[in-house]
C-alpha cells in the first residue's frame, strides 16, 4: 500500500512540475534548471556590416557556384522576386552557410546564411530567413 502512495504521490509531483514547464512555455520562455528563464523567440541583433567586412564575404562566395537558377522547378516562382532587405527569401531558395574562412574573421556571422541571387549576395537571418543586408557579388565595394 505504501509504495502505490508513494507512486501517485511522485506522479502527482511531476504533473505538476510539467504544468509549470508547460506555462513557462506558453509565456514564450523556457526555465533552466538553474532558475534562469530564456525567451524562446530571441531575435539576432541588427547585423551593420561594414563596406571591408561585405568585401569579404563577397570574395569568399565569389566562386562558390551556387547562384539560384530560375529555370528548376523549386526556384521558378522566385524569378519575379525583388530582394530587398527585410523580405523573407521565396520559398524553394535555400540559404547556405557563410564560407568558413568568413566564419573565423567574423565569428557573430555564425548565425547568418547567405544566397547569390540575380548578381547580388543577400545575408540571411538563420532563424527567420529574412534579408539582413544585400550587396552585388561581383563588384569589389569600396
Amino acid at each position: 500500500m505504501r509504495a502505490s502512495t508513494l507512486v501517485a504521490a511522485v506522479a502527482i509531483i511531476l504533473t505538476s512540475s510539467v504544468t509549470s514547464s508547460a506555462q513557462s512555455n506558453a509565456q514564450g520562455a523556457v526555465e533552466l534548471s538553474n532558475g534562469t528563464k530564456v525567451p524562446q523567440n530571441s531575435s539576432l541583433p541588427t547585423l551593420n556590416l561594414t563596406n571591408m567586412q561585405r568585401e569579404s564575404i563577397r570574395k569568399a562566395v565569389l566562386t562558390e557556384h551556387n547562384e539560384v537558377e530560375f529555370r528548376l522547378k523549386a526556384t521558378k516562382a522566385a524569378k519575379d522576386f525583388n530582394p530587398v532587405v527585410g523580405a523573407t527569401i521565396p520559398k524553394g531558395v535555400k540559404a547556405q552557410s557563410l564560407p568558413t574562412a568568413v566564419l573565423s574573421q567574423l565569428p557573430e556571422l555564425r548565425d547568418y546564411m547567405y544566397v547569390k541571387m540575380k548578381d547580388q549576395v543577400l545575408i540571411v537571418n538563420g532563424m527567420t530567413n529574412k534579408i539582413v543586408d544585400i550587396f552585388p557579388d561581383t563588384q569589389p565595394l569600396s
